[in-house]
Parts: C-alpha cells; structure tokens; sequence
C-alpha cells in the first residue's frame, strides 16, 4: 500500500503567511506632536503644575536612554534627574528630588525637592527644561516641558495613550525625568534666606540712624 501524502490545507497556509507577515512588518517610526502625528499621543497625556507639554514624542521602541533623548529635536545637554524606580533621592544642582507615582494605566506624580545648602542662597525654585518619558510594555513615549518652574512640591498627572503588540493599553513600566538648563533657566541669581532679609534691613535702619546723626550735629 502506498502512503498516503498530505497536503497542508490551502486555509492553514494562508493563516501561517498572514501571520509570518504581522511579525515581519516593522513597528510604525516614532513622529513628534508638532509634526504628522498618527500615534495616538497628545500634549496633555502628562502634565506638569496643570499645564499641557509643549511637544511630544512617540511611540518608541526599547526602553529611554540618555543618548536617545539627546537625539531629539529638542537639543542636547539633558541629564537624567531620576526614575520613579529609585529607592533613594538623588542630588541635582544642590537639590535632592524623589519622584514618586503609582502603576496602572494613568494616574498622578509628585516630585519633592530639598535645597541641601542649608543657610545659603536659596536653590529652589529653579526653572529647568523637562523631558518626561512613560515606559510601558516595550515602548515608551516622550513629553517635553519648556522652561518649567520647580518649587520643591510639584506634580501632575499622566496617562499611557499607546497599545502594546496586543492592541491593549498596557500598565506603566516607569516614569523618567530628563531636565536640562537652558539659557533662559536655572538657579535664580539671588534669593536670600529670611535671616538675610533681616540683617539687610537692620543695616540699613543703621545707615540711616547714623547718617540722621550726622545731619543733626553738623547744624
């Protein structure tokens, strides 16, 4: 008896093509919010102290690295502030920052600042340029901040507005802070302590005292 050959069914074959296909096609090229956006994203997914981005960036593949936001259109010079996955606070320009939310699908972030000069000019508020990157399944979008004011108690809210491979909205992997100074920001040029305040005012009550002495033993 002759064995008998199969033939793989016409159905099959045009399944397993179609889903050879799906895998191959390459995943769509991140675009920016200014320009022809088709990713879903919009200036207001994050928010920082109520107010919108200025521009984003999406959908990318991989996770955020630092040679990743220097690269985009919003120049150079970003330093990584921190991660909402950092167990301990970290220092930039004399202030300590712990940035904090929970995961899920959107909700809040808060950022808290400390100025660690002590008795010393004040090093907070600063006003610094802000990416904010949401890192969710195995891409992440990128939301930038133009001149942002920190006060040491900021906050906002975000949402993930982009689908995983599966076509569902996945749950936030991690938050990334990116903060540049630009030519317009940093730490303002003299903010004196309350103490300082006081003893400026008592000089100059003695100025006045002395040269009020002056003009009255000269008549």
């Amino acid at each position: 008896m002759k064995p008998t050959c199969l033939l793989p069914s016409p159905l099959l074959s045009l399944g397993a093509l179609a889903l050879a296909a799906v895998l191959s096609m390459p995943a769509a090229a991140a675009t920016y919010c200014s320009g022809s956006f088709a990713s879903g994203l919009s200036l207001g997914d994050v928010t920082f102290a109520g107010a919108s981005a200025s521009d984003c960036y999406g959908v990318a593949p991989g996770n955020d690295r630092l040679s990743a936001i220097n690269a985009l259109d919003w120049g150079d010079d970003w330093t990584l502030l921190t991660k909402d996955e950092s167990q301990v606070p970290v220092t930039f320009m004399g202030v300590e920052f712990d940035l904090d939310t929970l995961g899920g699908k959107s909700g809040s972030w808060t950022l808290t600042a400390h100025d660690l000069n002590g008795g010393s000019l004040l090093n907070i508020p600063m006003e610094l340029d802000v990416v904010v990157v949401l890192k969710a399944s195995n891409r992440y979008a990128a939301y930038f901040f133009d001149d942002a004011v920190f006060d040491g108690t900021d906050g906002g809210t975000w949402s993930i507005a982009f689908e995983n491979r599966g076509g569902q909205i996945p749950d936030l992997s991690h938050m990334s802070f990116y903060v540049r100074v630009d030519e317009d920001g940093g730490i303002p040029a003299a903010i004196p302590e309350a103490e300082t305040y006081a003893m400026m005012l008592v000089g100059l009550g003695l100025v006045a005292f002395m040269a009020r002495r002056r003009a009255r033993m000269a008549a």
